[in-house]
This record gives structure tokens, sequence and C-alpha cells, in this order.
């Protein structure tokens, strides 16, 4: 079957034309000789505005301290109080400070990490959580990507959902040497009986800084 309006082949049981958006099955529009107007073809698929991407910024370090540029953002998990939000950097110092008790740290590497689209709506609009050293991290949403600062040391690192489901986990070592960490986040489509209750297939991998994308 091709559409009837821009003659683009239509698949099997598929309701619109994928290229122009022509339900299946409409009548053609009317010809010259018709006493009223063709409508205006409907947009059935309006596509959001594409967001410019923010280029990668490469992080600096200082006296074996990570800095950020002005105005990138981050979240970290305040040793004090233990809140965990999103800030944006608002100053050129190494300090980075808790947004509730205010108090400043200093921090030795960043985490970024990159929950990759899911076009399953069950899957894309649940939250999962980010965990490291058993603490939470967080949310992260789907196609969101999240910089978390994190001290020297060993962390272990992994994603889902906390008391029920977690994927694989990696162990890092922040250090001077290596303070710039990258991971990529999937929930799997397995089929209708893959949801949320009875486990969702996960994938967590290590990639380049550079794939991480609007870090």
């Amino acid at each position: 079957m091709n559409c009837i309006k821009c003659g683009e082949p239509v698949g099997e049981g598929f309701k619109f034309c994928m290229k122009c958006g022509t339900p299946v099955g409409s009548q053609p529009a009317p010809g010259p000789e018709a006493s009223a107007p063709a409508a205006a073809p409907v947009d059935i698929n309006p596509q959001a505005p594409e967001k410019p991407s923010i280029p990668y910024y490469q992080p600096v370090m200082e006296g074996g301290n990570i800095t950020l540029p002005v105005g990138r953002k981050f979240r970290v998990r305040c040793p004090d109080c233990g809140h965990v939000q999103d800030d944006i950097k608002r100053d050129t110092t190494a300090g980075f400070p808790c947004p509730v008790c205010k108090k400043a740290y200093a921090y030795g590497g960043q985490l970024l990490i990159y929950r990759m689209g899911c076009f399953y709506p069950l899957y894309a609009a649940a939250p999962m959580s980010i965990v490291i050293d058993g603490l939470d991290y967080g949310r992260i949403t789907n196609q969101e990507s999240v910089r978390i600062m994190l001290a020297p040391g060993t962390h272990t690192v992994c994603c889902g959902n906390i008391g029920n489901k977690l994927s694989n986990q990696f162990q890092i070592v922040v250090s001077p040497e290596y303070y710039n960490f990258a991971f990529k986040f999937n929930l799997v489509y397995h089929g209708p009986f893959s949801y949320p209750g009875r486990g969702i297939p996960m994938e967590f991998t290590q990639c380049a800084p550079e794939e991480i994308p609007d870090i």
C-alpha cells in the first residue's frame, strides 16, 4: 500500500504515513473542480525544537582537585548532611558547595552517566537511581546526562532500583592520574512482561567521556 498523498510505501498495520503523516485510508484531496478548498495538512507528529548541544569539556586538575567551567551542571552528595542535588558551577574555584548546608568541598574526579533513550513508555517514565558505594546519589531519567563529583579513592558504581534490582557494578579508582569516568545506562525492552516489578533488563557499560551528550 502506498500513501495517497506522497506515494511513500506504508507498512502493514500502520495507521499513518511515516513520511508525511497522512492517515491511512484517507480520501484524496478534492481536485481543482471542487467547490470547497482543500484543508491544509496537519502535522500529527510535531517535532520538539532541537536543543543546542553542549560541547564536551575536558576537566582540569589543579593541585589534585578537579575544576569545571562556570555554568556547568554537577551533582554532589554532601559528606556532612547527605543531601543530593544538582547545582550549577558559579565560580572558577575547585570548591563545590552543598546547596543545603552550604559547606564546600573539593573533589578528585568526576563520574559521567548517560541514560540512553528508551522508546517503551513505561520504561521511559520510570526514574532510576544512581548508586555509589551503596548510597543513593539521586535519580536519572530517560535521555538524561549526569555529572557526579567524587572524592579520591575506590568507588563502586551501578544504577537501577534500590532495594529491588540493580545493574552490574563497576569499581573505579579516582586519582590524579585517573579522574574522568563515563558510563552508559540502558533499560532493554524485551517485551510486555519485562516491566517494573518483574525486573527490567539493564545494561551498564563504560564508555568514553566524549560519548556523553550535553555534559
